[in-house]
């Protein structure tokens, strides 16, 4: 009795389980999406080193400063230099050719949210004049950055 069971069982096991996997599987494969990002080597932890104004040909060495930019997705993060974590910036980004540009500011405020940037005064510190900045990429390799917006020359160094 229990064998002719167990036959019985076993034949609408495999009745069934092509049934359900046929109607399972694409929900397992539609419900994770992969989000990558197309950066390629923009992506990744920038430290600034110097800052060149194009103006008057001055160069100052920013390795002490410890400001950094940290690239992902389509969101850049500028680390003040001051250490201050509450005056980190966030901005959304395009990364197209030999070309960035930055736009849509916030002040990066996890505690509680996030505040809109109206004036760009709050950018000087950061070389940044304008809520919406376009940079020309000089140089981009796997190790080093260089971006030149109208006032300034920015080189970086990858972490």
């Amino acid at each position: 009795m229990r064998q002719l069971y167990l036959k019985r069982v076993h034949r609408l096991v495999w009745v069934l389980l092509p049934f359900y996997l046929l109607t399972l599987l694409p929900l397992f494969f539609s419900s994770c999406t992969l989000e990558t990002s197309n950066n390629g080597k923009l992506d990744g932890f920038w430290q600034l080193t110097q800052l060149d104004t194009i103006a008057t040909g001055g160069i100052t060495d920013m390795r002490e400063k410890n400001a950094f930019w940290a690239v992902q997705m389509h969101l850049l993060e500028l680390k003040h230099p001051s250490g201050n974590t509450r005056l980190n910036v966030l901005f959304r980004f395009e990364h197209k050719g030999d070309s960035l540009i930055l736009s849509d500011p916030y002040i990066s405020n996890r505690e509680e949210s996030d505040v809109k940037i109206t004036d760009p005064t709050d950018l000087y510190e950061f070389g940044i004049y304008h809520l919406r900045e376009a940079f020309f990429i000089g140089r981009l390799t796997n190790d080093y950055m260089d971006l030149q917006s109208d006032r300034f020359r920015f080189h970086f160094r990858k972490y």
